[in-house]
């Protein structure tokens, strides 16, 4: 995934060069973004979707996973611009090193840094959604695919707003809400049923993928919260919170009719998040 990856966005800093040298900075700038660093969680999750679907790998899946992971720097990357951060993936944030590199005379540098990042943004959401259709999957497969993706991008968007009102910090049960909007929706069960339904994944596979899914996905954002807010997350976010919802998704599996490599693979993936309590 990672070599078609960067070999796609090296394929399209070309083309944008041929329009204008200077734009090919956009596509520049995503590479940046891939060379510094990440997990690739999201692409991890929607091959192992596949792979308990019944799917065998193959060029497809990889150029899907890939999709994934440029949607996933569209929301890095606007999201940096309203949290102003200055750093992502330990590098200067996209609006911080445009605002940085201003043209002589540009009257707000930090203004021309935003505006290039939501360009940015929107190039990397663009170039997903071609990397996806372009994936080589067959139309009965696509097309139910691109509508889950279409709706886990309106999950980001929703979770996104509730985060900027600062619904995250209003209780557990609304740090939850937030978590499984924001960060849930698009990490771990978005992915797992695109690639799960590009496999041919039955309504019974999906829903059981959804049980593992949803837990899991609130675990990764809560886990974030007790590591960087320690004690000033949200009242009752606490590891004991994360690994109950980390046990709750592995359970959700026993006796799900999927491949035992992408059982165990899920399994992994859940247990890494498992945090000591104090």
């Amino acid at each position: 995934m990672e070599r078609r990856l960067r070999g796609f966005l090296a394929e399209r800093r070309a083309s944008l060069a041929q329009l204008d040298p200077g734009a090919a900075t956009l596509v520049g700038e995503l590479e940046r973004l891939v060379e510094a660093g990440g997990k690739r969680i999201r692409p991890v999750f929607c091959v192992w979707g596949y792979r308990a679907a019944g799917g065998e790998g193959g060029e497809p899946i990889l150029r899907a996973a890939g999709a994934l992971e440029l949607f996933h720097l569209f929301a890095l990357v606007h999201d940096d611009v309203m949290d102003e951060s200055d750093t992502r993936r330990g590098v200067p944030s996209t609006h911080r090193r445009f605002a940085a590199e201003a043209p002589p005379g540009v009257p707000s540098p930090e203004r021309f840094g935003r505006s290039v990042a939501v360009l940015v943004g929107d190039l990397a959401a663009v170039l997903a959604d071609e990397l996806l259709l372009g994936s080589g999957f067959p139309p009965e497969r696509l097309l139910p695919a691109l509508r889950r993706y279409g709706r886990m991008r309106e999950e980001v968007a929703a979770g996104q707003l509730l985060d900027l009102r600062g619904e995250a910090g209003a209780g557990e049960g609304r740090a939850r809400a937030v978590a499984a909007l924001k960060t849930g929706a698009y990490t771990v069960e978005g992915p797992l049923h695109i690639g799960a339904i590009l496999a041919g994944g039955t309504p019974e596979l999906l829903e059981r993928l959804s049980a593992y899914a949803r837990p899991l996905g609130e675990a990764f954002q809560l886990r974030d919260d007790v590591i960087d807010l320690g004690p000033n997350a949200a009242p009752g976010v606490e590891p004991r919170t994360v690994n109950r919802l980390i046990s709750e998704a592995v359970a959700a599996l026993e006796g799900a009719r999927l491949a035992p490599e992408a059982r165990a693979a899920l399994v992994s993936l859940a247990e890494l998040l498992w945090l000591p309590e104090r």
